[in-house]
């Protein structure tokens, strides 16, 4: 008995040590490339257990909308931010079509001229990005809401297309190559059980923005033992596809793979939301959130790269 007793202290001394040894080797790794993070406006929405999530920026009215949901199950934020000087204008809370407060694990937030879109939970919700900006409510209630075929833990808009994806294999539903789903949809013709193009992802992805000449940027975290990364692939849309039946019909379908990796970049971890503005990539950190008591380096502030450098 004594020695079981023996060899289980031993082990877990191991396994603390192992863990110390990594969240130092994370710590000096971010001192070490810490010049190449320039500091841009604060996260919002992470404090009352509050975890920053999605971040997109809205062209129209030079602002940034950014999500956070409540580790305690209450009612999802959406805040909105000056990006010329990084001031919160508003914070709402986010509500269903009937007026119930959304308490899902938001999320992914996409935006254009006219709409802005919130995935969750095998879920999507629009909203009317008009109304977010002029309301004098303290919330927002959702125009519409409908199921996903995956779970939607991230989206994206470009050129008329809203990109949704998933962050890990889903077991309830079946997954070529056992790899995790983004999915393309026309805006025009917005049936989310039918979409357009069909690709499977790298796994771990928190984060999705698409540059002015079709490359696709993610960001790929887990936990706050493991640095992140943003990965930049070739538009893989130009190469021939295969087929991906769901539901019946047959879908164009692609892959992400090592041939169309350009580059991979380490983070510090937990790094979520992107977008992508003026050859700029903006990403926040749900790190910075008062649940994570324990994670480093704490970045309040979302971080900017100049992308053309990774690019050329």
């Amino acid at each position: 008995m004594k020695n079981y007793i023996k060899k289980i202290c031993f082990l877990i001394v191991i396994i603390i040590s192992i863990l110390i040894l990594d969240y130092l080797r994370l710590n000096i790794s971010y001192l070490i490339h810490k010049e190449k993070y320039i500091e841009s406006f604060p996260v919002y929405g992470n404090h009352n257990n509050y975890v920053p999530q999605g971040l997109v920026y809205s062209n129209k009215y030079n602002i940034v909308l950014q999500t956070s949901y409540n580790s305690k199950h209450k009612v999802s934020m959406l805040y909105v931010i000056d990006f010329k000087n990084g001031k919160l204008i508003k914070q709402l809370k986010l509500k269903n079509n009937d007026l119930s407060n959304n308490t899902c694990h938001v999320g992914g937030i996409a935006a254009n001229n006219e709409k802005v879109w919130i995935t969750s939970d095998f879920t999507v919700w629009e909203y009317d990005l008009n109304e977010i900006i002029y309301t004098k409510n303290n919330y927002i209630q959702s125009i519409h809401q409908s199921k996903l075929p995956i779970r939607g833990d991230f989206c994206t808009y470009h050129n008329d297309s809203l990109w949704i994806g998933d962050f890990f294999l889903n077991p309830f539903y079946k997954v070529k190559d056992n790899n995790p789903l983004l999915m393309k949809y026309s805006i025009d013709k917005l049936d989310y059980f039918k979409p357009e193009v069909i690709i499977s992802l790298p796994k771990m992805v928190q984060g999705m923005v698409i540059t002015n000449d079709n490359k696709f940027i993610f960001t790929e975290s887990f936990t706050n033992l493991v640095h992140s990364n943003f990965s930049i692939y070739d538009n893989i849309l130009k190469s021939k596809s295969n087929k991906y039946n769901l539901n019946g019909i047959d879908i164009p379908y692609y892959k992400f793979d090592d041939k169309s990796l350009i580059k991979n970049i380490k983070l510090p971890p937990m790094a979520e939301g992107l977008f992508y503005k003026d050859k700029k990539l903006f990403i926040l950190f749900e790190g910075s959130s008062n649940t994570y008591f324990y994670a480093y380096p704490k970045l309040k502030n979302v971080i900017m790269f100049d992308i053309e450098k990774y690019l050329k």
